[in-house]
């Protein structure tokens, strides 16, 4: 892959922490505001998860598609697995059997795409560090968030 220019590479560093910004928004409402709202930003931030996991999801399927490797078929099928992940548990965390684990679910789901594309050569070097500062932010948040839900901090 060629390499960016600087203002494309600031960018997308600058878009790539401001994706983790209504995960923390969003844990902050569930600190501080009462009930029914608080539970309400709860289901805001797993919903916000699913959509976030499915654009990363997407983000790997554009990689693969725009690389004539031999993997690129596997990379398409496994990048809406964890997207998939993400829209599977959301019915049973936000409907049938709503709980605190299921923002640890959603943290590991992120911690196993961030695993992904941190050791993918398909990733270019250049875009790992905001991916790694924006998975401890999101994966941060959604621990913070099972915390506070768990033991109502």
């Amino acid at each position: 892959m060629s390499e960016p220019i600087p203002a494309l590479r600031r960018t997308a560093f600058l878009l790539t922490l401001a994706g983790a910004l209504p995960f923390i928004g969003l844990v902050i409402a569930m600190a501080v505001l009462d009930p029914p709202t608080n539970a309400t930003a709860g289901l805001w931030l797993q919903t916000y998860a699913a959509v976030i996991l499915s654009f990363l999801g997407g983000a790997r399927w554009g990689m693969a598609v725009t690389t004539a490797s031999g993997t690129a078929a596997a990379t398409l099928g496994v990048s809406v697995l964890v997207a998939l992940g993400g829209w599977v548990i959301l019915p049973p965390a936000i409907i049938l059997m709503p709980g605190p684990v299921w923002y640890l679910v959603y943290a590991v789901l992120f911690a196993l795409q961030f695993g992904w594309d941190w050791t993918s050569s398909t990733v270019p070097t250049w875009f790992k560090p905001a991916r790694l500062w924006a998975s401890i932010l999101v994966i941060a948040s959604l621990t913070a968030a099972w915390a506070i839900h768990a033991y109502g901090l």
